[in-house]
């Protein structure tokens, strides 16, 4: 590109397809949104049925206000299950916010449709986008920036010998981190490996607890903050924490140990891969077998600090949900 040279393996490659794929479809679908909802008249539309669907998948269960209505434009008739415009669909994780919505529309109630002139058969009931386009559009974009660095970053990055250690002189004094770096080591793994374990046991609690409150009953449970289902979600959410505090503590010790390499490289040294993201997401996308020791280091370092910023960033979305 110009005089940029970008080397893109069979991996980045994967990725910057999927990328350039959730850009144009979510750019697609939110052109497509737009266009309905300026373009839309209104119509007097009959509700026929209104319930909630449920879709279940491998990963999650999720539900689907379904709502068929008859409508009229121009003389002919129409039947439609268009909730929202555009070619998606919206789904919700909570029942209760796909019924709150089917509650509005009774079977039999006169309602107000909206029908975009150029595709008469597709009117919808809700003017209003879907989060689905600029989410798809917004993930693309972190893939395709992903992607792109990667294709900056040098071919063989992290792949630096070291020098033996009795040739390197050590500092006058060392860190506490560095002082302590096989108890912090020990410690964060043990961490981890407890908040895991006891966060898998809160969630069968919490299932559990789910199950002994709604067997019975059709209505949605109310949980008691410190009942059956309120105490181990809160076991779930404290373990949850403890899982990110634990891979921070794991990568400050990590990254102690990252400095202390570095002090072995040779002249001249390259730069520091947590300076140059595009170094650091070379060295990430690499396997763990195909890096010297220095760039081992600097790939678990990365990926510790990585997931954690991930775990916390799924903590901050749940609590902004149920907020």
């Amino acid at each position: 590109m110009g005089i940029t040279t970008l080397h893109f393996s069979r991996k980045s490659v994967y990725l910057l397809v999927l990328a350039v794929a959730l850009i144009g479809v979510g750019g697609y679908s939110y052109v497509q949104q737009g266009q309905a909802i300026n373009n839309a008249v209104t119509v007097q539309a009959t509700v026929d049925s209104a319930q909630v669907e449920r879709i279940d998948s491998r990963r999650s269960i999720d539900y689907e206000p379904e709502i068929e209505y008859t409508y009229e434009y121009q003389g002919e008739t129409y039947t439609s299950e268009q909730v929202f415009p555009g070619p998606t669909i919206r789904t919700y994780s909570d029942r209760s916010n796909a019924q709150s919505i089917v509650q509005s529309y009774e079977p039999g109630t006169t309602v107000q449709a909206y029908v975009r002139p150029s595709a008469p058969g597709n009117a919808f009931l809700i003017r209003e986008r879907t989060p689905w386009p600029s989410r798809a559009s917004a993930i693309g974009g972190v893939l395709l920036c992903i992607a792109v660095l990667a294709g900056l970053g040098p071919k063989h990055s992290g792949q630096h010998e070291l020098r033996p250690a009795s040739e390197v002189r050590s500092p006058p004094s060392q860190t506490w981190v560095e002082r302590n770096d096989e108890r912090l080591r020990r410690l964060s793994k043990w961490a981890l490996l407890v908040c895991f374990v006891a966060f898998w046991l809160s969630m069968v609690g919490l299932a559990l607890g789910i199950l002994s409150l709604s067997e019975g009953s059709t209505r949605p449970v109310e949980a008691d903050l410190l009942g059956p289902v309120g105490l181990p979600l809160l076991a779930a959410a404290g373990f949850w924490v403890g899982m990110i505090l634990s891979l921070c503590l794991y990568g400050i010790q990590s990254f102690s140990r990252y400095r202390r390499l570095r002090r072995r490289l040779r002249e001249p040294k390259p730069p520091s891969p947590f300076r140059h993201p595009s170094r650091l997401v070379t060295i990430l996308g690499t396997e763990g077998d195909e890096l010297p020791e220095y760039g081992r280091r600097v790939r678990v370092t990365g990926w510790a600090f990585l997931i954690a910023a991930g775990m916390t960033t799924i903590l901050v979305q749940l609590l902004y949900t149920a907020g």
